[in-house]
């Protein structure tokens, strides 16, 4: 009966949801797709070709029926006899190809046009199907056919029952704890907010490192850290797991140990599984069995491991007269605890925290844990993010020790006048008193607030009576406060609460939290802070690391949080669940606005968000998150979870959030149709992967405030044209801000290898399971966290002081630049500003200046001496004058120190001119000759030799000065290839005719060889002249034939010992033409190997762009230099763009024996396409299809001399 009675309120959920959504489809049941024009027929598939059909309709044919199955507010059609999906080609028809969630191309959208359904491809939404009058299935232009009849289908109920096969989900078993989605606690601790107990106010006090950054571990004696190493067994399957072993008499002396906390696979149990939006087990909700294609009878990883934990501690003395809980901060998945032979509880949910109360089974002196731990359970189904799935115990095991009456939960609030500019106000703070085992008495209560210096501010002191009518009792303390200091991530001011619980006039229990005082106000489309409006200058970060894989330690929480301060981030989004709570610590210390995520996502069964048997296990997650979180300054917004559907679950899981915290609500999976998400259960509307044409129409348009909760994909070589999205979002008057997606590579180290002391990154395509490729490496930074091109132009566009090049006065040698304050609640006191002229790449002497008080949105005009540079002469010569500026940290902060520099800019004062003409060039001349033989033209002296091959018109051979420049006869050749991930753009043919042309004419003693080469790309025209000095010029020009080509320049193969360089260019980091915010033009220096980047995937890389001289030298100083003429970028490295494009990891590699240089008149921008629609490279940033053309000049160089 309790089944039946669920299954219709899901019927009628659903037809809610459906009514509202307007398109649904039922689970259970397989649908038939009919073309209006064609009622007697329906789609099918023709399993040889692989094509999608349309045949003649017959119940009987199993290849015409199709379940249609909600995926992020898409649809997928999955012939569920065969578990073959419908996907859309590249040519524009239909596929059938095997179903897999993770591919893009098997995405639909479908929406109802009048009485019929309108089926477009989610990858191509500018493309709509339809059936052509020949039977023909075909994506065609929206535009042009969207009220055309062959666009309308019906997509009718099946008479054809659902395989009871893949209804399974749908079909009862005995449920065990793991596998019923309506347990997922049980005897574990309501959720509260996090505190370390100490007996007295004394002890706390002289705990100082914790008391001051309370994520390192407390020294209180009233705290026991469990962590360590365990004794630990596995097993790849339930039935096969130890099913005694928490007895007191099983022996565990021969089992393996393991540390704690640490995930079991990154030991060398079982193996990772990276997966995006699929189940790396079966999707049979609740239930939990082998992944078939992936995992067939536990092929490739166990079918669901289970790890025995046991680990015995000495009870300290004094603690069995008071009560004493357990605290795990994460297990995934689900876990048994218990102790000393007794079972203690159960617990799902692996990012919130669980909590037991073990007072009744402890025991003085030795004591025996035993915690049992299986891999994937019901929860995992909530569980389904973008990330490495892993196991075990991987976060902080402790014990605290409090009085048998005590405070359990403390809730602070504050409300701020508006009219004191929020300085003064009302603080509350919350006690829930707890009285489990009813006792009588009467407990002294006190609340002291101190404030960032460490001044007692106020103080209360409240007898709190208890009797055994109540089992809690509440109590609250409340100031009135004025003179405060504000927090915000610019001024993380932090006081700090004491809460003392005495017994009579003895401390018994003292607890410290800190609390900073901020207003989080929405009015219209705009989120203020402290009456200031704010925007969310973001990223989303995963917990990841290569070594420990999702067991984090505090020094890479550290090392990430600091890196976002340097960097101008100043927003985190804990995608996509709670953090540890040592990171929340962190935040409020530093200064970074969070949006604290639930640990929910049914990624890949989105169906499971309208199912009401898993309501409490949706809410107990949300609860657990607020309870905890919801005293940190930091948190300015909650998340209900990330794409899980917009189903009904979400209402209660709102409902649930503003019950407990008034703070704004974020969910984006609320779409309905619309072009963007959070249009229920949300306080803001949000979006996923924009294209700016989205931007344009979208971020002004609204009527609640937008949050681009994911943007500019930083898969690989990656974040193009960030420049522009901020400039929209800051010109925008309804969108608040936006996160990339995401902070860290989410690459690991090989287990079995690490056991070798071998320390190389793999990446999801080197595991087994439903992976997605690479796709789990999307960080601003690599995994190991070293500093990345990507992250220097994140901080260059995120910079809050902004500059404006207000001319130059050349006879006062003087600049004036406008300095423009968007800091929120900074002024520019506290900064200085320096600043450095430039000349032909090489800096001067710098000056500074302190910044006077310039408030937030107000600027500052300075006039700045040009030190070491006469401009007007400087103009004249044609010398290039750059003016850089840097805006510094006066002092220093807790996470920079002093001249930690904030913001940037380089400001062109004058402008390099053209190469002086060949004849003003000096040196001594021997005369060139001219040798032709069949294949080869030769120019030839004592300082230069260079030949050409005829049939081509390539050069094959350049000497200088003895030097081999030009490798195995690669000389300047056109090439179109470019390999990124952002980009995958597979075709390595330039589309050169086999045959050019090459001719010889003399003039004045110089030697000029005319070269031409057609292509049907691009086509080439070079013109080499060689002086009696040794010089070469090379005149280039590019004629295009296409606007899609990678590039517009030349390749060579140079000399493999050239592998220093010295370069005036931007740098000194990689950049590209819609990526170079965070670099400047100067002189650099490097090596071929250093202009490598660590993307886990190789990959194209290693640009610069504005070239100006570039010098390639052997270790004795002798090489080639080049000059330019015109618009240049080039990279030197050791693999063509193919080697690159082929291999899988950088270590796998096998260097080519010349390096290859890359010289591009254009190269097309890196863009933001590996995840999104219609987010290329923007029109401005690729290759235009005109005349191009560009100088170079060789010289043979000798640095030693």
């Amino acid at each position: 009966m309790r089944n039946i009675l669920i299954c219709l309120i899901y019927v009628w959920v659903s037809a809610v949801c459906t009514a509202h959504a307007q398109v649904g489809f039922a689970r259970n049941k397989l649908y038939n797709i009919v073309p209006v024009n064609y009622s007697g027929k329906a789609v099918g598939y023709d399993p040889d070709s692989k094509r999608v059909v349309l045949s003649v309709s017959n119940d009987a044919d199993k290849l015409q029926q199709w379940s249609v199955t909600n995926l992020s507010g898409s649809f997928r059609f999955i012939n569920p006899f065969e578990n073959k999906a419908i996907h859309a080609t590249g040519d524009n028809t239909l596929g059938i190809t095997e179903n897999n969630g993770s591919d893009e191309s098997q995405l639909w959208i479908i929406k109802k046009s009048g009485k019929f359904l309108q089926i477009y491809p989610s990858n191509s939404p500018d493309l709509i199907l339809a059936c052509q009058q020949n039977g023909r299935l075909v994506l065609v232009d929206k535009v042009k056919f969207l009220n055309n009849p062959e666009t309308y289908f019906y997509i009718n109920v099946s008479k054809v029952a659902m395989p009871a096969e893949a209804a399974s989900g749908t079909l009862e078993r005995p449920k065990v704890y793991w596998e019923d989605e309506t347990m997922f606690a049980e005897n574990k601790e309501p959720g509260c907010a996090t505190y370390i107990p100490y007996i007295t106010e004394k002890e706390m006090l002289a705990d100082k490192d914790f008391y001051r950054t309370p994520w390192l571990y407390s020294q209180s004696s009233s705290f026991k850290l469990l962590n360590g190493n365990w004794y630990f067994h596995f097993v790849s399957e339930p039935s096969q797991r130890p099913e005694s072993f928490y007895k007191e008499d099983y022996d565990v002396s021969s089992w393996e140990t393991i540390p704690v906390p640490s995930n079991w696979e990154m030991q060398g149990y079982d193996r990772p599984i990276y997966a995006n939006v699929e189940y790396p087990h079966s999707n049979t909700p609740p239930y939990i069995d082998a992944r078939k294609g992936f995992n067939d009878g536990g092929a490739n990883y166990g079918i669901n491991p289970v790890g025995s934990y046991v680990r015995f501690f000495d009870l300290p003395a004094g603690w069995e007269k008071q009560r004493t809980f357990i605290h795990f901060s994460g297990i995934y998945s689900a876990a048994f605890v218990y102790l000393n032979g007794e079972y203690v509880g159960y617990t799902q949910g692996s990012n919130n925290v669980a909590e037991f109360d073990l007072s009744k089974y402890l025991r003085t002196g030795k004591n025996r844990l035993a915690v049992q731990v299986f891999r994937w359970s019901d929860g995992s189904y909530l569980e389904c993010q973008d990330m490495f799935r892993m196991s075990g115990i991987f976060r902080d095991v402790y014990l605290y020790n409090v009085p048998r009456v005590s405070v359990r939960d403390h809730y602070i609030t504050s409300k701020l006048d508006a009219a004191s500019e929020y300085t003064s106000g009302e603080m509350s703070v919350n006690l829930m008193l707890d009285n489990r085992d009813r006792m009588k008495g009467v407990k002294n209560l006190i609340v002291k607030l101190f404030d960032p210096d460490g001044r007692l501010v106020a103080e209360t002191e409240q007898q709190v009576n208890y009797s055994d009518k109540k089992e809690t009792v509440y109590s609250k303390a409340t100031f009135k406060l004025k003179n405060l200091v504000t927090w915000t991530a610019e001024t993380p001011n932090l006081y700090t609460v004491h809460i003392i619980q005495r017994n009579g006039d003895n401390d018994e229990m003292v607890f410290s939290t800190k609390y900073g005082f901020r207003n989080i106000e929405l009015k219209g489309t705009v989120v203020y802070i402290n009456g200031q409006r704010v925007f969310f200058k973001g990223t989303n970060r995963h917990d990841t690391h290569p070594v420990y894989g999702r067991a984090v330690t505090v020094e890479s929480m550290l090392r990430d949080v600091t890196l976002m301060k340097q960097n101008n981030i100043n927003t985190i989004r804990t995608s996509h669940y709670p953090n540890d709570a040592k990171m929340y610590a962190m935040f409020d210390y530093f200064g970074l606005y969070t949006m604290d995520e639930a640990d929910l996502e049914d990624h890949a069964n989105q169906s499971i968000s309208d199912i009401p048997s898993w309501i409490p296990a949706f809410v107990d997650r949300i609860d657990r998150m607020v309870l905890r979180d919801r005293n940190h300054p930091s948190v300015i917004f909650w998340s209900l979870g990330n794409e899980a559907g917009g189903g009904s679950n979400f209402q209660a899981c709102y409902d649930a959030a503003k019950r407990l915290d008034n703070r704004p609500i974020h969910y984006e999976g609320t779409r309905d149709g619309k072009e963007y998400g959070g249009n229920r259960f949300s306080d803001l509307y949000s979006k996923m992967y924009p294209s700016m044409k989205w931007m344009n129409t979208y971020v002004s348009s609204l009527d609640k405030p937008m949050f681009i909760c994911e943007y500019a994909h930083a898969m690989g070589n990656a974040i193009g044209n960030l420049k522009e999205y901020w400039e929209s979002i800051e010109g925008s008057s309804a969108t608040i801000g936006g996160a990339i997606w995401d902070w860290v590579d989410q690459a690991i180290y090989e287990p079995h290898e690490m056991k070798k002391g071998i320390y190389r990154l793999h990446t999801g395509y080197d595991f087994p399971g439903p992976h997605q490729g690479n796709f789990c490496s999307n960080g601003i930074i690599p995994a190991t966290r070293e500093e990345s091109p990507k992250l220097k132009e994140v901080k260059a566009v995120y910079q809050y002081v902004h500059f404006a090049d207000k001319g130059v006065d050349v006879k006062r040698n003087e600049a004036k630049v406008l300095l423009k304050n968007t800091y929120d609640f900074l002024s520019l006191d506290k900064f200085y500003l320096r600043w450095q002229v430039v000349k032909d790449g090489f800096r001067m002497q710098p000056d500074s200046m302190m910044l006077p008080a310039v408030m937030p949105d107000d600027s500052l005009l300075v006039t700045l001496n040009l030190k070491g540079i006469n401009l007007k002469k400087a103009i004249k010569n044609g010398e290039e004058v750059m003016l850089d500026l840097y805006v510094c940290r006066t002092d220093a902060e807790t996470w920079a120190g002093a001249g930690h520099e904030v913001a940037k800019q380089q400001y062109e004062l004058s402008a390099r001119k053209e190469l002086p003409e060949l004849k003003s060039l000096h040196g001594k001349k021997q005369k060139l000759a001219v040798s032709d033989n069949e294949n080869l033209l030769t120019v030839k002296n004592a300082y230069i030799e260079a030949s050409f091959d005829k049939i081509t018109g390539q050069l094959v051979t350049l000497v200088m000065n003895g030097q081999q420049v030009v490798s195995q006869g690669g000389g300047f050749v056109y090439d179109n290839h470019r390999w990124i991930e952002n980009d995958k753009f597979t075709e390595t043919a330039n589309g050169l005719s086999e045959k050019g042309t090459c001719t010889v004419t003399e003039e004045k003693g110089n030697i000029i060889v005319t070269t031409n080469r057609e292509g049907s790309l691009c086509s080439t025209d070079i013109v080499y002249t060689f002086t009696q000095t040794g010089v070469m010029d090379m005149e280039v020009v590019f004629r295009p034939h296409t606007a899609d080509l990678r590039r517009c320049g030349l390749v060579a193969n140079i000399d493999s010992t050239l592998s220093n360089i010295d370069y005036y260019a931007y740098g000194p980091w990689e950049n590209y033409n819609d990526r170079k915010d965070g670099c400047m033009v100067g002189r650099y220096t490097t090596t071929v190997e250093d202009m490598e980047v660590p993307y886990m995937k190789p990959q194209s890389m290693g640009n610069r762009e504005g070239l100006r001289e570039l010098t390639l030298y052997n270790k004795e100083g002798k090489g080639v230099k080049i000059q330019t003429e015109g618009n240049v970028s080039f990279s030197a490295l050791r693999y063509t763009d193919k080697d690159l494009m082929e291999g899988h990891h950088a270590w796998e590699l096998e260097k080519r024996p010349y390096i290859v240089l890359h010289l591009d008149a254009v190269q097309r921008g890196v863009g933001n396409a590996s995840c999104g629609q219609d987010v290329d490279t923007l029109p401005a940033y690729r290759v235009p299809q005109q005349e191009m053309k560009y100088k170079l000049r060789f010289f043979t160089c000798s640095l030693n001399n």
